[in-house]
């Protein structure tokens, strides 16, 4: 016997109500983290170095206040209060100075909880300073690139074995601390052996040393090869 292909032969099926996904709140870039919260709640917290830099703000826009009556300020504060100690405020008042200099020391200073202990600041300083000329100048950093040249600063710092970091432990920290994001390239670009290119560059190098300025010959824009000439 043939069915009727007009005949329903499920029970039908209501649809599911879409997912309401509440939208997420914009991210603010290049903001201070803080650690204000609601009132409701006495649980002390570390501040972050923005939160303290606010407080000693508000204790310069209000020299007569106790330390007392500005910990019940920030305790009580609607806007997000900020819970410490008077004990904690006093302590961190007698290293103000070294406070507001550390605020200059990177890009997440502010949003801090803890000072970042750096071991050559001369060296981490010199790689900032690459970082961004070749950021500046479009190029994408890896972390193989930040391992290989922070040796290099290493050598030319004369830094002692004991004071080196070895490894690639040290590169996410430092990424985020300065807000470096690598990029995977991929295609051609991506399939560029990056130690063979340096090889290849230390190998010019020599070559091109031996002749004279006037005599090199660039033809790396009209695509052909080799990229260097040499007139003999």
């Amino acid at each position: 016997m043939t069915k009727d292909p007009t005949v329903a032969t499920r029970k039908p099926r209501e649809k599911p109500t879409p997912y309401q996904r509440k939208p997420k709140p914009p991210i603010k870039k290049n903001v201070a983290w803080t650690s204000a919260k609601s009132i409701e709640s006495d649980k002390r917290i570390n501040l972050t170095l923005a939160d303290w830099l606010t407080v000693f703000k508000f204790i310069d826009e209000h020299p007569l206040l106790s330390q007392e009556r500005v910990v019940e300020h920030f305790r009580t504060n609607k806007e997000g209060a900020l819970v410490f100690t008077q004990s904690a405020l006093s302590w961190k008042l007698k290293s103000r100075t070294e406070l507001e200099e550390r605020s200059q020391s990177n890009p997440l200073a502010l949003s801090a909880k803890r000072a970042r202990i750096v071991t050559r600041p001369d060296v981490e300083r010199a790689l900032v300073l690459w970082v961004n000329h070749m950021m500046e100048k479009g190029e994408t950093v890896s972390g193989p690139m930040l391992r290989e040249k922070r040796k290099r600063f290493d050598d030319l710092f004369k830094v002692p074995d004991d004071e080196r970091l070895g490894g690639d432990g040290w590169i996410p920290l430092f990424c985020k601390t300065y807000r470096i994001k690598e990029h995977k390239r991929h295609g051609e670009a991506g399939s560029v052996d990056l130690e063979a290119v340096e090889r290849e560059r230390k190998r010019m190098h020599e070559l091109t040393k031996k002749f004279a300025p006037r005599d090199r010959w660039n033809f790396d824009e009209t695509g052909l090869s080799p990229k260097w000439v040499f007139l003999t």
